[in-house]
């Protein structure tokens, strides 16, 4: 049997790095805003994890409602100039833009679920 893991490999492996990525700058994010301004007045790591996993959801949630380059249209003139453009490409980089939209989304919210999991694990087995 010849299995081929190279493509996936290389998804797997980019994703791991994104999920460190996005951690550390949530992190570091996170740990900045606490220590300049002591607003959220953290106690321990598992405050901070919880805190790291909500801004990282947070920023999932607002890339996929209000998804880049969605536009707003609906006025009078988006809908007198989209009748008079044959719209099949755009539609079509529009789908485009979507799923790729749809897979960062995604992988914003595997990257939220290692610092859940550091801030639920000890609740549960602690």
């Amino acid at each position: 049997m010849n299995f081929n893991f190279s493509l996936k490999g290389f998804a797997v492996l980019n994703t791991l790095k994104f999920v460190l990525i996005a951690n550390l700058i949530a992190g570091a994010v996170v740990f900045g805003v606490e220590k300049s301004t002591g607003f959220f007045g953290f106690e321990s790591w598992s405050d901070y994890t919880f805190f790291v996993s909500i801004a990282i959801w947070g920023v999932a949630a607002l890339f996929f409602m209000y998804p880049p380059g969605g536009g707003f249209g609906g006025d009078k003139a988006d809908i007198a100039a989209d009748s008079m453009v044959d719209s099949i490409v755009a539609n079509e980089i529009d789908d485009d833009r979507m799923s790729d939209n749809t897979r960062f989304c995604i992988k914003l919210v595997l990257a939220g679920l290692p610092a859940f999991a550091i801030c639920v694990f000890p609740m549960i087995f602690g």
